[in-house]
């Protein structure tokens, strides 16, 4: 398997040096990297003004800060929210480090380890209608939002360890124990050490938000921020506009008046869009056909590579895709039928689909640079082996064949991925029933428990660089609630549970050895998944634009783009 690319290498080790962990977000999309990557090292000085067309082929999942958990919502939110800590607006290592926002200083920590007090600033404003002012208890009412159980957030399974969540969360406190504010000190205090507890408390689910923000499981479509930016309005499907924050005092970037977002955008159209200047930024991805293309006129095989005229951009992300097979469901309840689809499923073909420059076949759960990983030969890369995928059925005495639902979505490469793994499976007597769906209600019904699905096609991209992230976020049955689940596998083995559970708590050296080793066993014994590949970003933009900044966390930084006068 390919070593990811020295970026994430140095990355990881400096964050095992410094005890702090991060995030990578990106999209998913083949047989090359090539980091034809920011052209500006950091956001630095650009032209005020103007509006930033954005092209979208699906609408984002939610503006509501609580539930948001697509990569565009996390692009966006980027720009409009206000954090204890965050990340700087620049490009490589240096955006990877972890520094106060909303707080005055990283948190004070106590001898223990386990509590955290942080000194939240004066004269912080959120955007209009608001007139609130952001204080400690403004973050409190942030953390018990996502914890209620109303909300159903994802959110929840990030910060399940403070003291006193799961009597919150079960109702029987009215606030979290281990949550307290008391004049600007917000603090926080956990069950047990957790070195990732700062790079937790940094995702966008605890941005600031008023106080007086309801409770809505299906997500606020109205919500003041604190950052440079603020959703001014979004029409589901349709657009969204996101415009500069009037009473943000803070010295982030912010350079367009406005971000528009256009929704529904076929993906052909809008790469023409872009190079006619009409559209300024495709967000969610070219079509894979276009991809070698762009790359040799616009992007990094092209003259024009690491120019200011370069508009196609090509950066490795800390990503994993991959089929979730939902182990409450019958014949898929048998780790040697999950076991048969990772020998049968054609890895190389199935990434081939989604163009030049989208990534490299990959057999396991962690993402190479994520600290700990272990390259391991655990399934074919090249190519299917049915022989011993047929051979796993019969040793086990499944009878075939079996019929299965495959819940993908609805736009181009995933159609025709699904075709490749439906004709891969149908080899070893496994009859696949391609459903597709717009890529938000794909996932918003994979989340729901008990939802009849077979295999999921699906994809991550880390919340920060640790394997507590990809593993026990991922596959940790105990965090499973009836809807806005993540678990798609539905996996609830108790003895797996507790080895996650023990990894969790460890830390340095020892944490991520305990973790590597964790998804080679998880990958070869119950195999929840078939993990298929790691991921690149590609990016297209239009010549208008400039400030084109790649972040390591939530990749191109929006509020940084400026329009060229």
């Amino acid at each position: 398997m390919r070593k990811r690319p020295s970026l994430w290498l140095s990355l990881a080790a400096l964050l095992v040096g410094l005890g702090l962990l991060v995030s990578a977000c990106g999209s998913s999309s083949s047989n090359s990297s090539s980091s034809g990557g920011s052209t500006t090292g950091s956001a630095g000085a650009g032209q005020k003004g103007g509006t930033v067309k954005v092209l979208l082929a699906d609408d984002t999942d939610y503006v509501d800060p609580a539930l948001a958990y697509y990569q565009i919502s996390w692009q966006f939110e980027y720009s409009t929210c206000l954090k204890l800590l965050n990340y700087p607006d620049s490009a490589g290592d240096a955006g990877s480090q972890l520094i106060p926002e909303a707080a005055e200083a990283l948190p004070e920590v106590s001898a223990d380890g386990k509590t955290y007090t942080f000194t939240v600033k004066s004269g912080l404003k959120f955007s209009p209608p608001s007139t609130e002012e952001v204080t400690a208890e403004t973050f409190k009412f942030v953390i018990e939002r996502d914890l209620n159980p109303k909300m159903q957030s994802p959110a929840a399974s990030f910060i399940s360890d403070i003291v006193g969540a799961d009597d919150y969360i079960a109702g029987k406190a009215k606030d979290v124990k281990g949550v307290v504010a008391s004049g600007n000190k917000l603090t926080i205090t956990l069950n047990d050490v957790a070195p990732d507890f700062l790079s937790r408390i940094a995702m966008p689910f605890f941005c600031a938000i008023p106080t007086d923000t309801p409770i809505e499981p299906k997500g606020v479509k109205s919500v003041a921020s604190a950052g440079p930016y603020y959703v001014a309005s979004w029409t589901p499907n349709r657009s969204m506009i996101i415009k500069r924050n009037p009473n943000y005092t803070g010295d982030r970037p912010a350079f367009p008046d406005e971000i528009q977002y256009q929704m529904g955008v076929e993906p052909d159209q809008a790469v023409l869009e872009v190079k006619q200047g009409n559209a300024d930024y495709i967000g969610d991805g070219t079509p894979p056909a276009q991809n070698a293309e762009l790359g040799s006129t616009l992007g990094p095989d092209s003259p024009v590579n690491g120019t200011d005229k370069q508009q196609f951009f090509v950066n490795p992300i800390l990503s994993v895709s991959y089929l979730a097979m939902n182990t409450t469901r019958p014949n898929f309840d048998n780790e040697a039928v999950r076991q048969a689809v990772n020998f049968a499923i054609d890895r190389q073909t199935i990434l081939d689909q989604s163009g030049k420059y989208a990534g490299t076949p990959s057999d396991q759960m962690l993402p190479p640079g994520i600290p700990g990983f272990q390259d391991e030969d655990i399934y074919p890369l090249d190519g299917p082996d049915v022989a011993t995928a047929k051979q796993k059925l019969s040793d086990a005495g499944v009878t075939t064949p079996i019929n299965a639902v495959l819940y993908t979505c609805d736009t181009s490469p995933c159609p025709e991925r699904a075709q490749v793994i439906q004709d891969n499976l149908k080899a070893i007597g496994i009859n696949v029933t391609i459903k597709r769906f717009d890529r938000n209600i794909q996932f918003q019904k994979e989340g729901v428990k008990g939802e009849p699905f077979d295999i999921a096609d699906e994809g991550w991209f880390a919340d920060y660089a640790d394997p507590y992230d990809f593993i026990n976020i991922l596959l940790d049955g105990s965090n499973i609630q009836k809807t806005g689940n993540v678990n798609f596998a539905y996996f609830t083995d108790p003895e797996w549970q507790t080895k996650m559970a023990d990894a969790a708590k460890l830390s340095g050296d020892e944490r991520f050895s305990t973790y590597g080793q964790l998804d080679v066993d998880i990958s070869k014994g119950p195999a929840p998944w078939a993990s298929r590949s790691n991921s690149n970003q590609i990016d297209l933009f239009s010549s208008r634009v400039g400030g084109i900044t790649f972040h390591p966390v939530y990749s191109m930084i929006l509020n940084a783009l400026y329009v060229k006068q």
